[in-house]
């Protein structure tokens, strides 16, 4: 049995550059259908050192860290009892965040060296670099600025879901890259970066409406507990071991049959998880709509179909995910099921 959780991370608020409090920030996720969010504030974790963590009207309220270097080399940490300063030098919090006993993500790794704007990209430095626990593969406000033409600021405002490309080639080129290299999942996310910031009368991408877009649909093998604690450690051990999909909301129509699996005679193996390729019956695929889906194995694509929904029999060893493209826009992309 599987149950979905969704929910968004990488947020801002009014301890850092956003401009929402943590009680405003969780009712907008309420509004829009979450069940957690994940706060990330510049180098401080004052929402937990303020006993702000926790339930809000049935939204779990957790709060982390985004490590955030001047230059870059930005880092979202999760799981942390004391604040890790910024450092030129990545492994430092790297293996800080381990020490404390928690989970980092490289944040935004490919922002767009030729941007149209003034906002400066800033990019992870060091693709050799290891020891980090996943990638932040797509990131709503770095995808967005990265497409943002001043000269057509009203366009870019009005129709601000149609500039966004997803996850660029580079970055989905690493992240199998790193995938190949062992036989573990290096997980992937997707973050919003969302600041919510006020022009005159006008808020720039709030909390609501970004809560409505990239969303990280954790699939659970029990239902999210309503010990808060409990569901904390559910929540970090599903992004831990890429028990997600990153999914578009904006292209859903408010449906969530999503469905991403490996079928044996005894068990549906999902994303995150490992099955014998012997006892492997099918890979399913189902979308509640028609999509351009990608299947995809060990970095090279193996399958590419407009359809809703796709199955594959003889599965051989090897590492399958999946992306999809609504009207050629980015919609889904799956963390890999593990055949061995």
């Amino acid at each position: 049995m599987r149950f979905i959780s969704k929910g968004a991370l990488h947020l801002h608020t009014t301890y850092s550059d956003g401009t929402g409090t943590i009680p405003q920030i969780a009712e907008d996720a309420k509004r829009a259908g979450l069940d957690w969010i994940i706060i990330t504030d510049h180098n401080n974790l004052a929402g937990l050192h303020n006993n702000e963590e926790g339930w809000y009207d049935g939204v779990a309220v957790i709060i982390g860290e985004e490590v955030t270097p001047d230059d870059g080399d930005h880092y979202l940490a999760f799981g942390l009892t004391d604040t890790i300063p910024a450092s030129k030098n990545p492994h430092e919090y790297i293996n800080a965040v381990k020490e404390q006993g928690g989970i980092g993500f490289v944040a935004h790794p490919d922002e767009s060296l030729s941007r149209k704007n003034k906002y400066r990209p800033l990019r992870w430095s060091d693709w050799n670099i290891r020891g980090f626990d996943g990638i932040e593969i797509w990131n709503y406000s770095s995808d967005w600025v990265d497409n943002y033409n001043k000269r057509l600021n009203f366009y870019n405002l009005l129709l601000k879901n149609h500039l966004l490309k997803g996850p660029t080639d580079n970055v989905l080129q690493w992240w199998d890259y790193i995938n190949n290299e062992n036989g573990e999942v290096t997980a992937a996310i997707g973050g919003l970066d969302t600041h919510a910031f006020n022009v005159g009368i006008f808020t720039i991408f709030p909390y609501y409406d970004s809560f409505k877009t990239v969303t990280n649909y954790l699939i659970l093998r029990e239902k999210l507990s309503s010990d808060f604690d409990e569901a904390k450690k559910q929540i970090f051990n599903a992004l831990k071991c890429g028990n997600n999909i990153i999914v578009n909301r904006i292209w859903t129509k408010n449906h969530d049959n999503f469905s991403f699996r490996v079928k044996t005679g005894d068990l549906d193996i999902f994303p995150g998880e490992r099955v014998s390729f012997k006892e492997a019956e099918k890979l399913e695929i189902k979308l509640p709509q028609k999509a351009v889906i990608r299947v995809i194995r060990n970095g090279r694509i193996l399958v590419e179909e407009k359809s809703a929904g796709v199955e594959l029999e003889n599965l051989e060893p090897g590492k399958y995910r999946f992306e999809a493209y609504f009207k050629k826009r980015p919609w889904v992309f799956s963390n890999p099921v593990i055949c061995e």
